[in-house]
C-alpha cells in the first residue's frame, strides 16, 4: 500500500466515501455522478494506492484521514474501536433497570396493551 499515491480530488471523494463503509450506489447518489464512474475511478485507485479490497481502502483512508504511518494503523483502530465498545456497554450498564436486557418486541405491545386497558377501565 502507498500512502503517497496522489490522487484526484473526485478520486479523494469517493475514496473517502468507499472507505467509510458507503455502497458504489451510495457513493454515486452523493457525488451525483454514475454507478460506473464510480466503479472506473475506484480502479484507478486501487492501482494508484496498490491495492485491491475495499477494506484496504478503508485502512488507507484512515491512515491519511489521522496522518498514520502503517505499522501504527491497526492499533490505532483497535484501540479506538474499544474506546468506542467501553463507552456503549458503560452507557448500557448506567441506564435504570437495564431497559434494553428486559424489554423485547413483544413485551413493549404487552405494555402497551395493560396502558390501554387501564385507560380504558378509567
Amino acid at each position: 500500500m502507498k500512502l503517497d499515491a496522489k490522487l484526484t480530488p473526485r478520486e479523494k471523494d469517493v475514496a473517502e466515501f468507499i472507505g467509510f463503509g458507503y455502497s458504489i450506489k451510495e457513493t454515486a447518489d452523493a457525488l451525483n455522478i454514475s454507478f460506473e464512474t464510480v466503479k472506473v475511478i475506484m480502479k484507478r485507485i486501487y492501482e494508484k494506492v496498490g491495492i485491491q479490497k475495499s477494506t484496504e481502502l478503508s485502512k488507507y483512508c484512515y491512515c491519511k484521514r489521522f496522518g498514520l504511518p502503517l505499522s501504527q494503523c491497526e492499533p490505532a483502530r483497535r484501540f479506538i474501536a474499544g474506546c468506542f465498545l467501553a463507552l456503549f456497554l458503560f452507557s448500557i450498564f448506567t441506564q435504570s433497570d437495564y431497559q434494553i436486557f428486559r424489554r423485547s418486541r413483544s413485551g413493549r405491545r404487552c405494555e402497551t396493551e395493560v396502558r390501554i386497558r387501564e385507560k380504558l377501565e378509567n
